[in-house]
């Protein structure tokens, strides 16, 4: 066989033909679909038919030494990939036959030909004069047509009972299988256009998170990216390439890298957005994510065009609105998206057409969401959500129309992706188990006491509060589905459901005499202050502000106003109270405010700010604020409790895990008093004689990708 630079132009082996100038690979003249790898594999083994390729001439060819790839998963898929295309089998090969531990050789039966040049038309034909039409003529002709007629009416019958017999037939039942298996948490999964592979993140330590790809029914999963800090991975419409987000301090930046492995490009940086999620156009021409809007806490979807790397805003959210989760129609018509209120409890599915107009909204749950993904014919959605208290995958109408469950999901599945074939769903399930611990404390140091759980029990813990006796724990838990109130005795062993509200309640907050419990809810949405008696009864609405998001509420030292957040527009969360009996709120911060406690002694009112980190202090009755601390972190306003002599809460910078830290008063400095063994959740708090902190501790969380094959 003569080397590649002079190789006939066109090889012949079976029904296929590569064409080397254009680089294609056609089956009985249609042009297959192939990334470059497979076909540059194909290419290497035309060229030495019969004789074996190592695989590390392949590697030299392919994948240079500089370049970063797991080389022999890459070499095994781009195999994988190449049999598929061409119907091949690794048992019984017809072409490519592997050499096991050594590499490859071309088995066929190679034709070589150069493009056929088209045959000239042949010279029209002089039209005869058509002799007069007999009588005779037309009734034979009537009669041959009565005789077509007559076949094709059979045919029908053939055809209408042959597709009846195969309607009968019973599809294949759906099976679920798991697609990776890795050691950590799995997350984000994207189906490849071509439906072979699909990519997510693995999230394992510094030393094994990243991107991976895996193939569907394969084994062995290929690392594209070492960085712990990278998600939400979206496919090339050619499946070639990957593009997906990094976290860096404070800003987002968008990378893309070959499928098979190799040198990563940056795209374009950004600020940092709450909720980064990232989709590719089917024309290959555009990726769309969501984008803090300028001058605003807002994020809007943005389109960047990977032409000219210029950007173009798409969604003008309302104020207090966040618009992510972007996701383009497989006909490339529309986008899908989800906009939702600040706090991230009340989502909904947005569409709007790519050529112009306002979205429409497509569903009214004002329930958590968690990715959305198109059926192939962009007919329907399928999308995250918890519309049924738990989070489950939903199915509805891109024309609208009520949401259906896919049952055969469960609950706690997220982030589905549907391959562009139609017949296989993957999405990512989480489950996770929460304890509240407890260390012994004495004038912000550690006592020698070993730590111990206080409640066990199933399901997700947060934001605990201590009665005022110091006997019971009031908290928000999902172990019967929806988040609600509950309340257990010190010890974790008597329990009971405070709320049956069957949506997002949560942030229990104790009164002063331990009669009633203060709490938000999202009944809409916006989140609304409620009050419910602890010894039974239906939970009563606070007035607090028309129109705005008012939550995270506490009670004043003589239980006679709550403190509540309240978010309107474009103003920061502000602090306000409003007299428990009735009557006006009343503005008590200007600069923002969250999550208010009075201090024992009457002096001063503590608090945090949803967007900043950091502590704040200012006289009870009126005057300049002052910050005394820059911890915690913004989005855990809540992981800290007030003691006499300072202030105890959780540093979260050593995430996931975390320590516990006591601020001192009278030294203005910090020491770390215990240091948590698994990732920290939500809520932290101080037991009323001070003897005792409780903080919440996942005692274990599992994500694993999963794929639904045969999906209907």
């Amino acid at each position: 066989m003569p080397p590649s630079d002079v190789l006939p132009p066109l090889l012949r082996f079976g029904d296929f033909e590569v064409d080397l100038r254009a680089g294609e690979l056609r089956k009985q003249g249609r042009r297959m679909r192939l990334q470059e790898q497979p076909l540059r594999v194909l290419s290497m083994l035309l060229e030495r038919p019969g004789e074996l390729v190592t695989r590390e001439q392949l590697r030299l060819q392919l994948w240079p030494a500089d370049t970063f790839v797991d080389f022999d998963h890459g070499l095994n898929s781009a195999v994988a990939r190449l049999r598929e295309s061409l119907n091949d089998s690794a048992e019984e090969p017809r072409f490519i036959e592997t050499v096991p531990r050594r590499g490859y050789r071309f088995v066929g039966e190679l034709k070589t030909d150069e493009p056929k040049q088209a045959e000239p038309e042949p010279p029209p034909k002089v039209a005869e004069t058509a002799a007069p039409r007999s009588w005779w003529m037309s009734r034979r002709t009537w009669v041959a047509l009565a005789a077509v007629l007559l076949l094709l009416g059979l045919a029908a019958i053939r055809t209408r009972a042959s597709s009846r017999k195969r309607s009968d037939t019973p599809l294949p039942a759906p099976e679920v299988i798991p697609l990776a298996g890795l050691a950590g948490y799995e997350v984000g999964p994207a189906f490849s256009p071509d439906g072979n592979q699909v990519a997510f993140t693995e999230i394992n330590g510094q030393q094994n998170s990243g991107i991976y790809t895996t193939l569907v029914g394969g084994e062995q999963s290929l690392r594209l990216t070492r960085d712990p800090r990278d998600c939400c991975a979206t496919w090339s419409p050619d499946s070639r390439e990957i593009a997906f987000l990094r976290r860096r301090d404070n800003q987002l930046d968008i990378y893309v890298v070959p499928a098979l492995g190799g040198s990563e490009r940056r795209l374009y940086s950004m600020a940092c957005v709450q909720y980064p999620w990232l989709n590719w156009s089917p024309d290959g021409k555009l990726l769309v994510f969501p984008r803090i809007v300028s001058g605003n806490s807002n994020s809007a979807i943005t389109i960047f065009l990977l032409a000219d790397a210029s950007t173009r805003q798409l969604t003008s959210p309302p104020d207090a609105y966040l618009d992510r989760d972007p996701a383009f129609s497989p006909d490339g018509k529309a986008l899908a998206f989800v906009r939702g209120t600040m706090a991230g409890v009340a989502n909904d599915v947005y569409v709007m057409a790519l050529n112009g107009g306002e979205p429409r909204r497509l569903t009214f749950d004002n329930r958590p969401i968690s990715g959305i993904a198109w059926t192939p014919d962009s007919k329907d959605l399928i999308y995250s959500g918890g519309r049924g208290g738990t989070e489950a995958l939903w199915r509805v109408p891109f024309a609208g129309g009520t949401p259906r469950p896919v049952t055969l999901a469960g609950n706690k599945a997220l982030v589905p992706s549907i391959s562009r074939r139609g017949n296989e769903l993957a999405y990512q399930q989480a489950i996770g188990k929460d304890n509240m611990w407890r260390v012994h404390v004495k004038n912000g140091r550690l006592l020698p006491e070993p730590a111990t759980i206080a409640i066990a029990a199933k399901g997700r813990k947060m934001r605990p509060s201590f009665s005022p006796d110091g006997k019971k724990i009031a908290f928000e838990s999902d172990r019967l589905g929806a988040m609600e109130i509950w309340s257990c005795d010190i010890h974790g062993i008597t329990c009971a459901e405070l709320t049956s509200l069957h949506g997002i309640a949560g942030t229990p907050r104790w009164s002063p005499d331990g009669q009633s419990i203060a709490f938000e809810f999202h009944p809409g949405e916006l989140a609304e202050v409620y009050v419910v008696d602890v010894n039974g009864g239906l939970p009563r609405q606070i007035t607090t502000i028309p129109g705005a998001d008012n939550l995270a509420p506490s009670w004043s030292r003589d239980g006679r106003w709550l403190y509540f957040s309240s978010k309107r527009g474009r103003e920061p969360f502000q602090l306000w109270k409003v007299p428990v009996a009735g009557g006006a709120p009343v503005q008590v911060t200007k600069t923002g405010g969250i999550s208010a406690v009075e201090a024992a002694d009457g002096k001063y009112l503590y608090f945090s700010k949803y967007e900043q980190n950091g502590i704040w202090r200012m006289p009870l009755q009126g005057g300049a604020e002052i910050r005394i601390l820059d911890k915690p972190d913004g989005p855990a306003w809540f992981n800290w409790g007030l003691a006499r002599d300072g202030i105890y809460f959780l540093d979260s910078s050593n995430e996931p895990k975390a320590t516990v830290e006591f601020f001192d008063f009278a030294t203005g400095k910090t020491r770390s008093l215990y240091a948590l063994d698994k990732p920290w959740d939500w809520g932290l708090a101080v037991e009323p004689d001070e003897k005792s902190v409780l903080f919440v501790e996942a005692e274990f969380e599992e994500s694993n990708i999963v794929v639904v094959k045969n999906f209907r």
